[in-house]
C-alpha cells in the first residue's frame, strides 16, 4: 500500500496513450477527444466529413491525427484500422461514439391518443430507418472493434469504450423513435458480448449511456435559453427533467471516458454507467424531444 499512488495524474492519467474516437469531430466525441488531448494523449479522430474532423483538430490543438472513414460497413472499418496500423504500433484506447438517429418520420402531438399512436407507428417508419441506424450503431461498433483487435492487443491496458444512449434502456414514448432506441439496445448488449469475447485477450470493454448533452442530435439553439449549452430548444427542456434540472455538461462525460480509460477503471469490465443526471429515473411521456430527422455524430 506504501508504494500506490493515489494522486490524480497517476490514477486518472493517460498521458502518453494513443486513442481512437470514432465520430470525435463533433458532440460528445469532441468533447472526448479534447479530454485526453488536454491530458497528454495522443488522438487519432475518424469521421466522414474531412472538413469537420481538420476543423475540430484545429480548434482542439495538441497531438490529434483525422482520419476520414466511415463505419458501416465492415470495408469501411478495416480501412480505418489499417490506417492507423500504418502509423501505430499499437492501441491503448477505443471510443466507439459514432452513431447516429432516425427520427419519426411523422412525428404526433399526444402520444396518448390512440388514433394518433397508430398512425405513427405505421406512417412514422420504414425499413430504412431501422437498417440506417444499425448499420452504424450496431455493425459500426462491432466490425470497428473487431478490426482494431490486433492492435488493442499489444497494450499493457487495452480499453475499449462503447458509447450507447439512455434510450437503450428507457421505456418513455417520447423519448425518440424506436428504430433509434433499438439499436442502442442492441448497442448495449453487443457491449456485453464483447467484454466477453475480449477476456481472453484482456482487453477491458464498458459501456456509457448519456442523457441529455451537447451534441448534432440535440440541435442547437443560436439565441436564448439553452445556447450555453450548444442545445435546442426541446432538449433543453428534456435535460431539465432530469433529478439535476439541467442538461449534461462536456466535462461531465469526459469525466468517467477517463476513468474508464486509466487505472482508474482497470477493474472495469463488461460494466454499464448511466450518465443522465438521474433522466431516467425522471423521464416522462409527453416530452415531445423531436430530434433531427438524419443526425450523424
Amino acid at each position: 500500500m506504501s508504494s500506490t499512488s493515489f494522486k490524480i495524474e497517476d490514477v486518472f492519467g493517460v498521458k502518453g496513450k494513443t486513442v481512437v474516437v470514432t465520430g470525435g469531430g463533433t458532440g460528445i466525441g469532441k468533447a472526448i477527444t479534447a479530454g485526453f488531448v488536454s491530458n497528454g494523449a495522443k488522438v487519432y479522430i475518424t469521421g466522414r466529413r474531412k472538413e469537420i474532423l481538420d476543423a475540430t483538430a484545429e480548434e482542439i490543438g495538441g497531438d490529434i491525427v483525422t482520419i476520414q472513414g466511415d463505419v458501416s460497413t465492415k470495408e469501411g472499418c478495416k480501412a480505418i484500422a489499417d490506417a492507423i496500423g500504418a502509423k501505430e504500433p499499437k492501441l491503448d484506447v477505443l471510443i466507439n461514439c459514432a452513431g447516429v438517429m432516425k427520427a419519426w418520420r411523422t412525428p404526433i402531438k399526444d402520444h396518448n391518443d390512440p388514433d394518433q399512436v397508430e398512425k405513427l407507428l405505421w406512417d412514422g417508419a420504414e425499413d430504412e430507418d431501422f437498417n440506417y441506424t444499425n448499420i452504424i450503431n450496431v455493425n459500426g461498433v462491432y466490425f470497428m472493434t473487431a478490426a482494431l483487435v490486433p492492435l488493442l492487443r499489444k497494450s499493457e491496458d487495452p480499453s475499449v469504450v462503447v458509447i450507447a444512449s439512455i434510450a437503450g434502456l428507457a421505456n418513455q414514448r417520447a423519448m425518440g423513435s424506436v428504430s433509434y432506441g433499438t439499436s442502442k439496445a442492441a448497442t448495449i448488449h453487443l457491449s456485453t458480448l464483447l467484454a466477453g469475447r475480449l477476456s481472453p485477450m484482456k482487453i477491458r470493454v464498458n459501456t456509457i449511456c448519456p442523457g441529455i448533452f451537447p451534441s448534432e442530435m440535440t440541435g442547437k439553439s443560436d439565441t436564448g435559453e439553452g445556447h450555453e449549452y450548444n442545445l435546442g430548444e426541446l432538449a433543453m427542456k428534456a435535460g431539465k427533467r432530469s433529478t439535476i434540472g439541467r442538461p449534461g455538461r462536456p466535462e461531465e462525460i469526459v469525466g468517467p471516458v477517463l476513468m474508464l480509460s486509466s487505472k482508474a477503471g482497470g477493474f472495469l469490465d463488461g460494466a454499464l454507467l448511466t450518465v443522465d443526471g438521474g433522466r431516467l429515473m425522471t423521464a416522462g411521456i409527453n416530452d415531445g424531444l423531436r430530434l433531427p430527422e438524419d443526425t450523424y455524430i
